[in-house]
């Protein structure tokens, strides 16, 4: 089973759109409040999940997906899991996503967000970020590219790697224009924009 990232992504944007989500993320993000951002973005994301049938575990968020009930696996910020059809009990499955939210500007602890979601079996691999301008976004992306994404074995498993970059210059076009989307190419070995 395959993700379309269109699909994600469109999800994504339609459930970010309601005013409970849309106005407070909007204010967090203009006043640099950058762990209420956090928060409320994970609100989103485990919405997205469940809007696609999807189980989403996150902080707040416990599941008993799987035997063990937590509100974070494998220290990832959001995992998601499909919803198995016979949902007798709980049992081991991989994630079919898996996110993680860095609020911090240093290019190397973004790097290392997506090097976590990397070396995860699932179909979907995702970053959300956040830079102050929209010219700091082309040097994030060749970075990301040179450093994490240079190492060959990532993406032997096909998944789908989405980055999405949110700007606060861009936040008076909220919220379609303050997040981009980017997609891993890996023929082109780049980053790519999904929309």
């Amino acid at each position: 089973m395959s993700i379309e990232p269109n699909l994600w992504y469109e999800t994504f944007r339609r459930i970010l759109r309601r005013s409970e989500f849309a106005e407070p993320l909007r204010d967090a993000a203009l006043a640099g409040h950058l762990r209420k951002w956090t928060q409320i973005l994970t609100k989103v994301i485990v919405e997205t999940c469940q809007a696609l049938g999807w189980s989403a575990v996150a902080k707040e968020q416990a599941s008993n997906i799987l035997p063990i009930s937590r509100q974070e696996y494998l220290s990832l910020d959001i995992t998601a899991f499909r919803v198995p059809s016979d949902r007798k009990e709980p049992r081991w499955q991989l994630p079919i996503a898996v996110f993680e939210l860095e609020n911090r500007k240093d290019n190397n602890l973004v790097a290392y967000s997506l090097w976590k979601v990397s070396a995860i079996r699932a179909k979907l691999k995702s970053v959300f970020c956040y830079r102050y301008h929209t010219e700091e976004i082309p040097r994030l992306l060749k970075a990301l590219a040179n450093s994490v994404m240079s190492e060959p074995s990532i993406g032997e498993d096909t998944a789908t790697i989405l980055l999405v970059v949110g700007t606060q210059a861009k936040a008076d076009t909220f919220p379609d224009g303050f997040f981009q989307p980017y997609s891993w190419d890996f023929q082109w070995r780049k980053f790519c924009n999904l929309v």
